[in-house]
């Protein structure tokens, strides 16, 4: 899918206005505060129904008003979506004029969403990633959801049990514990297989610039939450006690992670902010290939303010990734970085000075 029109009232710095979207590249460029990341924002809206920057969605609405409203329009389907937000009330959400839920959005206007937090991907806590790696398998495997409650559901009582010190009640959680979050690790691991698989393919793309020589020595696995060595059941019999003293479960897949290394070091350790930006760009975009490639999805791919703290030349290597690209993408900048002879290099292309907007 990808969206052909959206029609913001009241969101933001916009008290209205509407938006002829291209099926491919579309360029939003301004000054600060213009409202380049308030129409990505919205964008993402449709997806989820929150937003990217802030938890509390009465925030959104501008601050001259008491209510937003938000459109948008796939014409290839004959979609419409409605999402309305009073200061007062619940959210409100409509597809074809009927209520859905926001959690179906995800699935019915799929992206992925890259932006200032994403960017610092490769350097945030462990939850921040499985947090974005959940979500991507949320969009794809309708099954993942209640998988993914079921285990935390385990969790949250084997925890409580724990902090109580009821011996007898652990054996009962245990195999709940253990059925969903063996599934919930395969789940996890076979999604981040088919992103390391993309990542190396783009990897291999970018290649012929050798701009990060990095990248020849990163080595990127994923950590199930407790050693490869043993099963979760295992895990679980040799920390019980460790559990009882912290009164709380520390192997599972609750601490799953996805590990960077560079030579045996902490990536971290190693990389400039603009190195791990574009990382965790690659990353990101890798994720959202597998979307598209492997479970046979059109999710809008998302960038806001790509350019800082990447020079010309990263710059230059992400143009070119996206030329890779059949799906509608929607990114910004602060500054034009297109010229009509880029422009021309990409299909429907569209770029828009927002501070001519309105």
């Amino acid at each position: 899918m990808s969206f052909t029109k959206i029609s913001l009232k009241r969101f933001r710095c916009f008290e209205e206005l509407e938006l002829d979207l291209s099926p491919g590249v579309n360029f939003f460029y301004g000054t600060n505060g213009s409202g380049k990341t308030s129409i990505l924002e919205s964008i993402f809206m449709f997806s989820s129904g929150k937003s990217f920057k802030s938890s509390n969605i009465a925030s959104l609405i501008n601050y001259k008003f008491d209510n937003f409203s938000l459109r948008a329009f796939d014409s290839e389907r004959g979609y419409v979506a409605e999402i309305r937000k009073d200061i007062n009330k619940p959210i409100s959400v409509q597809l074809n004029n009927s209520k859905i839920t926001t959690s179906k959005l995800i699935r019915e206007f799929p992206c992925s969403p890259i932006h200032n937090n994403t960017f610092s991907f490769a350097d945030a806590p462990p939850e921040f990633r499985r947090k974005l790696l959940d979500r991507s398998i949320f969009i794809a495997d309708e099954q993942f959801s209640s998988t993914w409650f079921s285990f935390y559901r385990s969790l949250k009582q084997r925890n409580s049990s724990l902090k109580k010190g009821t011996r007898d009640e652990i054996p009962v959680w245990n195999n709940s514990f253990i059925k969903e979050g063996e599934s919930l690790s395969c789940l996890r691991r076979s999604f981040f297989e088919l992103t390391l698989l993309e990542f190396e393919n783009f990897l291999n793309l970018t290649k012929p610039n050798n701009i990060f020589s990095f990248f020849n020595d990163i080595n990127i696995t994923f950590f199930n939450g407790w050693g490869d060595n043993q099963s979760l059941n295992e895990a679980l019999e040799s920390n019980v006690e460790a559990d009882f003293r912290r009164k709380t479960t520390t192997k599972g897949p609750h601490k799953a992670d996805i590990k960077f290394l560079i030579n045996g070091i902490d990536a971290r350790q190693i990389l400039s902010r603009g190195e791990q930006k574009f990382f965790s760009i690659l990353w990101s975009y890798s994720q959202h290939e597998v979307l598209k490639k492997h479970y046979g999805l059109r999710p809008t791919l998302i960038i806001d303010d790509i350019k800082s703290e990447l020079d010309d030349r990263v710059f230059g290597l992400f143009i070119e990734l996206l030329k890779y690209n059949k799906n509608q993408v929607i990114f910004s900048c602060i500054d034009n970085h297109f010229s009509s002879k880029i422009n021309t290099e990409f299909n429907d292309f569209k770029k828009f000075h927002v501070e001519q907007l309105g």
